[in-house]
C-alpha cells in the first residue's frame, strides 16, 4: 500500500506540473506557450468530448480553481534599483555642516599719505590663522543656506616695517627769506627714513552671508550666489627702529644739491654756526640774524665767521636715532557688505573641488600711534577713514576635498585676499599742551615787536612771520588741534594662505 500510495502522489504532482508550466507562460508571455484551455477544446473536436471544451470550462468557471493555477508559483516582482548616492552630492544638502580649519598667511601693507609725502610698508607678514565656518541648509523644497565664518591669527616670526620719507616727492618746505637785502625763496628738506621689527600682531574677523544653494548647474558644477557682510581688523606693532633724518637746504644763493653723472642729485646736510653766546646762527659760515635773514656788511657783503673758537657747530635736524620701544602701532578694520559666487565640482563619490570669488565694498578706519613722537596725542595720533563703498575688497579661495567616512571631508587649498583704499581722508591730533606753548611764545613775541615803536625792516618782516604763524596755530586751535586732510591716504593689505580643514555634515 506504502509503494501505490507513493505512485500515485507522483503521478499527481507529474499530472499538475504541465498546469503550473502553462500558467507561467501565460504570465510572462502568452506567445511561448498555448493555453491549455486550446488543447482541451482540440481534444473535443476530436470526438472525446461533446461538450466542446465546456467540461474545462464549466469546472474552472464553477470552482474558481483556474484562477488560483492561473498564480500558482508565480510572484509578481518589482525591481527598484537604487541610485548610488555620492558622498559629495550637493543637491541633498540638508541641515548644517561645520568646518575648522588653519592657514598660514604671507601678507604685506602699504599706505601712503600724499600730501605728507610718508610711506610706510610692512613687509614678509606672516600669520598663523584659525578658523570656522558654519552652513544651514533649508533642503530642496527652499534651496537657501545660511553661511557664519569666524577667524583669529596672530604674527608668526618678525618682519620688516619701513617707514619712507625720502623717497617722496613733497620732502621740500618752501620759506621766504631775506637773502641779502632781497626776498628768496629758500627750500628747506628733511628727508627721512628708518627700519623696524614688527612682531606680535594680531588679526581677527568674521563673517555671514545667505545664499542660494545650486542655483546654477553646469553638468558637475554647480553655482551658488550670496551676498553678506564681512569684518577683518589687523593690528600690527613695531619695536627697535632705527633711522636716519638729514636737513638740507637749497636756494639760488645757497646751492647745497647739485647733480652729478647720469642724473644722480647729491644734496649737502645744513651746516650752521652760533656765535659764542648761541644769539645768532649761520649756515656754512654765513651768519644769520635771529629772525632768519643772512647779517651783511655795510657794504652789502655777507658776514663770514671767521673766529672758529666763538663758534658753536649746529647741524639743524640732521641726526641718527634708535627707538627700542614701542615707535609704531596701527589697528586697521575693513567691514562691510559683499557679492559671491561658490562653486562645487564633483569628481567622483569621494572627492570634489570648491572654488569661490567675492568682492566687497567695505568701509575703512586705521589708527595709530607714534608713541616718540611728543608733538601727538597718544594713545590714537593719527586716524584715517573713508566710508562704505570708497574700499574695494577682492577674495579669492579654492579647495579640494576628499572624504574620510561618510560625513567627514578633509580639504587642502589656497586663499588670497586683497584690500585697497585710494581716497580716505586723514586726521592727525597734535599735542596740546606743545602746541599751546607753540602760541604762547608766538603771541609773545608779536607783543615785543609791536611794543617797539618804529621797527627796522628786518623786524618788520619777522613780525609779519610771526602774525602768520599765530593765523596758522589758531585755527589748529579752533579745529580741537586736529589736523585734516581729505583724500590723503592710499592703503593696501593683501594676502596669500594655504590651508588645511576638516568639514563635517550633522
Amino acid at each position: 500500500m506504502k509503494g501505490f500510495s507513493r505512485f500515485l502522489f507522483c503521478m499527481t504532482v507529474a499530472s499538475v506540473l504541465p498546469l503550473v508550466a502553462g500558467a507561467a507562460g501565460t504570465y510572462y508571455n502568452g506567445n511561448l506557450y498555448q493555453n491549455p484551455q486550446a488543447k482541451y477544446g482540440a481534444m473535443t473536436n476530436n470526438g472525446n468530448n461533446g461538450n466542446g471544451g465546456g467540461f474545462y470550462n464549466n469546472y474552472v468557471g464553477g470552482r474558481g480553481y483556474g484562477q488560483n493555477m492561473q498564480n500558482i508559483g508565480v510572484t509578481k516582482t518589482t525591481t527598484t534599483v537604487k541610485k548610488s548616492t555620492s558622498k559629495t552630492d550637493s543637491a541633498k544638502k540638508k541641515g548644517l555642516y561645520m568646518g575648522i580649519g588653519a592657514t598660514h598667511e604671507f601678507a604685506n601693507w602699504d599706505f601712503e599719505m600724499k600730501t605728507a609725502g610718508s610711506n610706510l610698508h610692512y613687509d614678509n607678514l606672516r600669520w598663523n590663522v584659525v578658523d570656522g565656518t558654519a552652513s544651514y541648509y533649508f533642503g530642496d523644497s527652499t534651496p537657501v543656506q545660511i553661511n557664519l565664518g569666524a577667524r583669529y591669527g596672530a604674527q608668526y616670526g618678525n618682519s620688516s616695517m619701513v617707514d619712507d620719507d625720502i623717497s617722496s616727492e613733497y620732502m621740500w618746505d618752501v620759506e621766504s627769506m631775506l637773502v641779502n637785502g632781497a626776498t628768496e625763496d629758500v627750500y628747506w628738506g628733511t628727508p627721512a627714513v628708518s627700519v623696524g621689527t614688527t612682531s606680535d600682531g594680531t588679526q581677527m574677523g568674521f563673517n555671514a552671508g545667505l545664499g542660494l544653494t545650486d542655483l546654477f548647474d553646469f553638468g558637475r558644477a554647480k553655482i551658488t550666489p550670496s551676498v553678506g557682510y564681512r569684518y577683518f581688523k589687523h593690528k600690527v606693532e613695531t619695536k627697535n627702529n632705527y633711522g636716519m633724518m638729514i636737513q638740507v637746504l637749497n636756494s639760488d644763493s645757497f646751492v647745497n644739491c647739485i647733480q652729478v653723472q647720469d642724473g644722480e642729485i647729491q644734496c649737502s646736510p645744513y651746516v650752521g654756526f652760533a656765535d659764542g653766546n648761541g644769539v645768532v646762527d649761520s649756515f656754512a659760515g654765513f651768519l644769520f640774524n635771529e629772525d632768519g635773514t643772512i647779517a651783511v656788511n655795510s657794504d652789502g657783503s655777507y658776514i663770514i665767521l671767521n673766529d672758529s673758537s666763538s663758534a658753536q657747530l649746529d647741524l639743524g635736524t640732521t641726526y641718527y636715532y634708535e627707538q627700542s620701544g614701542v615707535s609704531h602701532k596701527y589697528e586697521t578694520v575693513w567691514a562691510g557688505p559683499y557679492v559671491a559666487l561658490d562653486m562645487e565640482y564633483v569628481m567622483n563619490d569621494y572627492n570634489k573641488i570648491n572654488a569661490g570669488i567675492e568682492v566687497g565694498l567695505p568701509a575703512y578706519d586705521s589708527k595709530g600711534d607714534q608713541p616718540y613722537r611728543f608733538d601727538w596725542e597718544h594713545p590714537t595720533s593719527v586716524e584715517d577713514k573713508a566710508g562704505i563703498g570708497k574700499a574695494i575688497h577682492f577674495g579669492f579661495n579654492t579647495m579640494w576635498g576628499t572624504s574620510l567616512t561618510d560625513n567627514i571631508m578633509l580639504t587642502l587649498g589656497m586663499t588670497y585676499d586683497y584690500y585697497r583704499v585710494k581716497d580716505a581722508d586723514a586726521k592727525t591730533y597734535l599735542n596740546k599742551t606743545y602746541y599751546q606753548g607753540l602760541l604762547d611764545d608766538t603771541n609773545y613775541a608779536i607783543n615785543y615787536y609791536e611794543g617797539q615803536g618804529s621797527l627796522t625792516d628786518d623786524e618788520l618782516i619777522a613780525l609779519n612771520n610771526y602774525r602768520a604763524e599765530k593765523t596758522r596755530l589758531e585755527a589748529l586751535k579752533s579745529n580741537g588741534w586736529t589736523l585734516e586732510n581729505n583724500s590723503e591716504i592710499k592703503s593696501i593689505y593683501k594676502s596669500m594662505g594655504i590651508r588645511l580643514g576638516l568639514s563635517a555634515k550633522f
